[in-house]
């Protein structure tokens, strides 16, 4: 399989992770992060129509930015 030349260049220089990587480093179960990216809470890298990867501190950013529902962070 050949990659777009446009994944190649972002890919080059990133750690991708899988889905149980990226879960072990949140301590989420795989599920969680493969449901996060079909709700489109984080950004995935996706290879082929089967193959997703994701960069651990793009996700990471993406987490942080968004609110999480029923926690209030008022006074």
């Amino acid at each position: 399989m050949r990659l777009p030349t446009e994944v190649f260049k972002m890919a080059q220089g990133m750690e991708l992770l899988t889905s149980r990587e990226l879960a072990k480093h949140l301590r989420v179960k795989p599920e969680t992060v493969r449901d996060w990216a079909r709700r489109g809470r984080i950004p995935v890298l996706r290879l082929s129509p089967k193959v997703i990867r994701y960069n651990a501190d793009a996700v990471i950013a993406a987490l942080l930015a968004t609110p999480v529902e029923g926690v209030s962070h008022g006074k």
